[in-house]
């Protein structure tokens, strides 16, 4: 395989990535609801997060926690596998589910053993160490984190929709400029850059559906393809025909 690969389920709400060969950039994001790990083959693939940069090489492993934000570069001629589950709980059930997608997947007859134990070294590491982590929206109760967890709910709950700063500082009970600090604060992201996130995150979906480019534009609220195009590319590193052609659902 050269290039990348997205294998996914929709019962298991689990997803495999699997990039070879090409530079990718992928931008300052975070994911709402997935745990992921990664497992660099070869190369060299650099993570940043709020805790800094780290720089790593073939056999060394990552995990990024949901709304952690981070962004990823994965350099030219380096392989990279990624494990994504929704729920942390599919961790415990991943050996079938590795066990599955490797027999469904020619490509990784070979390696397959080799990226399972991979996988798991990093899973079990994660789970031990995480084992009582709670996600930051939920670790404060104080009223300034209940209000951005208010309308980070609302959000992600209606992705198609816009919803204006001010919108969303009524919604939360203060004021433009009290409320884009509280969000950043709370988020590490602007309420527009996270809006664009959930826009992406169901697009893609409506994509792997085989919905029409300029419907799936309209109904992920984009403005028209053009703009969906520019977005898409930019956060994904090409376009979403491309996406599209890469995307393989498995029936788990």
């Amino acid at each position: 395989m050269n290039g990348i690969a997205y294998y996914y389920t929709d019962s298991a709400k689990v997803e495999l990535i699997l990039t070879n060969g090409a530079l990718r950039r992928y931008p300052w994001h975070m994911h709402t609801q997935h745990w992921t790990v990664g497992v660099v083959s070869s190369g060299t693939v650099t993570v940043t997060t709020e805790t800094g940069l780290k720089k790593l090489s073939g056999g060394e492993q990552f995990f990024i926690r949901p709304y952690e934000p981070h962004s990823l570069v994965v350099a030219a001629e380096s392989s990279l596998s990624v494990f994504c589950a929704e729920n942390r709980n599919m961790f415990s059930e991943r050996k079938d589910i590795f066990q599955e997608i490797v027999c469904r997947l020619p490509s990784l007859q070979k390696q397959g053993g080799s990226l399972i134990r991979q996988l798991d070294t990093c899973l079990e590491s994660m789970l031990s160490a995480e084992k009582d982590h709670t996600p930051l929206l939920d670790k404060c109760d104080s009223l300034l984190y209940r209000s951005v967890r208010a309308v980070v709910s609302v959000v992600l709950e209606n992705p198609d929709k816009f919803v204006s700063i001010r919108q969303m500082a009524a919604y939360a009970g203060y004021s433009q400029w009290h409320f884009l600090r509280a969000f950043q604060k709370v988020t590490s992201m602007t309420p527009h850059a996270f809006q664009l996130l959930c826009r992406l995150r169901l697009l893609r979906s409506m994509l792997r559906a085989d919905t029409e480019s300029a419907a799936a534009a309209a109904s992920a609220g984009f403005t028209d393809q053009s703009h969906m195009h520019k977005v898409f590319k930019h956060h994904h590193g090409m376009t979403p025909g491309q996406f599209k052609r890469a995307s393989f659902r498995l029936g788990l």
